[in-house]
């Protein structure tokens, strides 16, 4: 179980105290992923790839992101996701949160959330419900 252990060592904003994650699969053939607190079982994140949102999505990473994600050493081994927002109503609606994405390191199971200053996403992106399952 360690080995599949992801440490967010500035925790998820908001939730700074929990740094243990596990990816989780959300069922067969799903586009969406649980990010699940290893530490505290009712923390959990459902998250999805940001370019099945916006095919065009691209992010910046900081120098300094770059290394407390330890991406020199992995330039090629690193998975981004974003939060999904449920809103609940009449009809739910689902939403992608692109201006927090959560970056991977695969090979050294480190994450960290960044905070982008990217005027072109939102908080609240919607998710169409065409094509996603």
């Amino acid at each position: 179980m360690e080995d599949k252990i992801i440490h967010v060592p500035s925790g998820l904003f908001g939730f700074p105290d929990d740094i243990r994650y596990t990816l989780l699969e959300h069922k067969k053939g799903s586009p969406f992923v649980w990010l699940q607190s290893v530490d505290k079982g009712s923390l959990a994140f459902v998250l999805i790839d940001p370019l099945l949102v916006k095919p065009d999505y691209e992010m910046q990473i900081s120098p300094q992101d770059m290394n407390e994600l330890q991406l020199a050493d992995a330039p090629d081994g690193i998975q981004t996701l974003v939060i999904v927002n449920i809103v609940p109503g009449e009809k739910v609606e689902l939403t992608a949160n692109l201006l927090g994405p959560i970056v991977i390191n695969l090979r050294k199971k480190v994450g960290k959330q960044i905070i982008l200053s990217d005027s072109r996403y939102s908080l609240r992106h919607p998710i169409p419900s065409n094509g996603l399952k």
